[in-house]
């Protein structure tokens, strides 16, 4: 493995292990794979996919409570390890362009991938179980049908993850996101099943 990309990977490590909001270490590195998976026979720079598909989270505030600051620490951290000014800047420009909630798509392909490869770790069995991790470290309920303000984890589905099929920028990402999203389609019908004891 690259020693710059070693040395970022013990970085993000050391900050993300013992994240509990579904954005941890892990998930970065899933991140890192998807990323690497869906730009396979594209001609990019992969070393700069792989640096910001591993610190996207690191500037996040689910995360981090001074963006600010965070955002300075990555700076200064990629450049000790040694990356140039322009690999920094365009690492930064990525991670600064792909959250969902900033409505955003990256110029880059490079950023358009890492986009996708954060959007697919929503989707599925593990965006499954990261929607009720993050929900309960938010405190937020399951599922309340008499609640209609969307505060609790069943809403987020329909708010948000159930739309980034149609959002992905790169064509294998969409392929594997309608798998990933049928899934979660069978896992809601599933759950209203058991929720009204029909399954019984």
């Amino acid at each position: 493995m690259d020693t710059r990309l070693n040395q970022v990977i013990q970085y993000v490590k050391s900050l993300l292990m013992s994240e509990t909001t579904g954005h941890d270490f892990h998930h970065a590195l899933r991140v890192m794979n998807n990323a690497v998976q869906i730009s396979k026979n594209m001609e990019i720079d992969l070393d700069i996919v792989k640096v910001a598909a591993l610190t996207h989270d690191l500037i996040d505030q689910k995360v981090t409570r001074d963006i600010t600051k965070s955002l300075t620490d990555v700076e200064k951290t990629l450049s000790k390890i040694g990356y140039t000014v322009n690999e920094v800047e365009t690492v930064i420009y990525i991670i600064k362009n792909i959250s969902y909630s900033k409505g955003n798509i990256p110029d880059s392909l490079e950023g358009k991938i890492v986009q996708d490869a954060d959007r697919l770790e929503a989707l599925g069995a593990i965006g499954i179980a990261r929607t009720f991790a993050f929900g309960g470290k938010n405190n937020r309920m399951i599922y309340n049908p008499d609640i209609k303000d969307n505060s609790d984890s069943i809403s987020h589905f329909y708010d948000k993850l159930l739309k980034l099929k149609d959002l992905m920028n790169t064509k294998e990402a969409k392929k594997i996101a309608e798998k990933r999203t049928a899934y979660m389609v069978e896992f809601l019908n599933r759950f209203y099943l058991e929720w009204e004891g029909k399954d019984v």
